[in-house]
């Protein structure tokens, strides 16, 4: 289909692949509020169409190929309520259909997917606000389904290199995330803040997927499964910890030093990594987990007391990883390319590990006109 052999091409001219592709959305959205005495309140809808073309210019008779419009809906509300000036509780509720994007629809050689399905998020938060005096403390729960998460597969049909290309969808690729996050301020005297935040969360993967592949008539051509129950979501710490202190010993002069500390950092991975088939033994091993580390920085500001030509100037100095701790910030599970190990196992000679940076700082001024 492309150009035949013996085509000259010059400066500039097309030589690998030339597509063009359009994103065609409508939208309507609405959301209101309401407040009254010590209730506030607030909701929203919205609905949304989008569809996508793709058109591969480098072929010699160029075809376009238009998916079918795809419908998504969304709403949600929230309320909060002052049990007295001190202490508020507070709800919020989501249901969110988020369409696939382009390359889940119409991949980059054309091909176009089959069973086109939107993925859902249902999501609950609840919590309570709490403030006297210098002291304020915010908590709250959430809990968020993710469900029919937009995975695709490409399976080729008919014999060779003549055989067709499709995208099967995986249906089942359910996550829950759900966790605790409490954060707190105190002015603990008028030269001296302290913040804190600490997050727990549990994020896993809650089902098997599956796909099935299905000719124009129905019948089954071949189904695809991935062990994914309760295996944890990986390439982002579920556990999180911060503590924050700041003086101000002087008018213009902050000094703080903020100390995060991270765990249950699994490595990066892909569901594609855990197909199997029947009679196969299915891979259920968790992927590694990175240590947990601990990062302390300073930040120090001054506004220095004058003023030129009606500009203000501050000097800053910032620096990151003051205590040079030598962590892993991102790791990969069973990287294919720079693992100490690539057999297989779920450990860390299997995974490619990204250190976190050296200490370093930055100083510098800045004017404010």
């Amino acid at each position: 289909e492309n150009h035949p052999d013996g085509k000259e091409v010059g400066l500039g001219d097309i030589i690998a692949y030339h597509n063009e592709t359009t994103v065609d959305w409508l939208g309507f959205f609405g959301q209101g509020s309401y407040s009254s005495g010590p209730i506030s309140a607030y909701g929203m809808a919205g609905l949304s169409s989008i569809s996508y073309s793709y058109i591969d210019l480098f072929k010699v008779n160029p075809t376009k190929i238009e998916s079918d419009a795809i419908s998504a809906t969304q709403l949600k509300g929230g309320l909060m309520y002052d049990l007295s000036d001190k202490i508020s509780l507070f709800g919020n509720f989501g249901l969110v259909e988020k369409p696939p994007i382009l390359d889940n629809v119409i991949d980059e050689d054309g091909r176009e997917a089959r069973n086109i399905t939107n993925e859902n998020f249902t999501s609950t938060e609840f919590g309570v606000n709490y403030r006297t005096g210098s002291l304020a403390v915010k908590a709250n729960y959430y809990m968020t389904d993710w469900k029919d998460r937009n995975l695709t597969k490409a399976v080729q049909t008919g014999e060779g290199s003549s055989g067709d290309t499709e995208i099967v969808y995986l249906t089942g690729v359910n996550q829950n995330h759900s966790g605790l996050e409490v954060e707190a301020s105190m002015q603990v005297i008028d030269m001296l803040r302290v913040d804190a935040a600490i997050g727990i969360g549990t994020w896993q993967f809650k089902d098997d997927a599956d796909g099935e592949l299905k000719d124009a008539e129905g019948t089954s051509l071949g189904t695809y499964s991935y062990a994914l129950k309760d295996l944890y979501v990986g390439d982002s710490p579920q556990t999180s910890m911060a503590l924050g202190l700041t003086l101000t010993p002087i008018k213009g002069l902050s000094v703080q030093s903020l100390l995060n500390y991270y765990d249950n950092h699994y490595s990066d991975w892909s569901p594609s990594d855990r197909e199997y088939s029947d009679g196969d033994a299915a891979d259920r091993e968790q992927v590694w987990m990175a240590p947990s580390y601990s990062k302390l920085n300073f930040h120090i500001n001054y506004d220095l007391p004058m003023e030129i030509a009606g500009t203000k100037m501050s000097a800053f100095v910032h620096v990151f990883n003051a205590l040079d701790a030598i962590y892993v910030q991102d790791a990969t599970d069973n990287s294919s390319y720079n693992a100490f190990n690539d057999d297989g196992i779920h450990d860390a000679s299997s995974a490619e590990v990204y250190l976190g940076t050296p200490r370093y700082f930055n100083m510098g001024l800045s004017v404010r006109f």
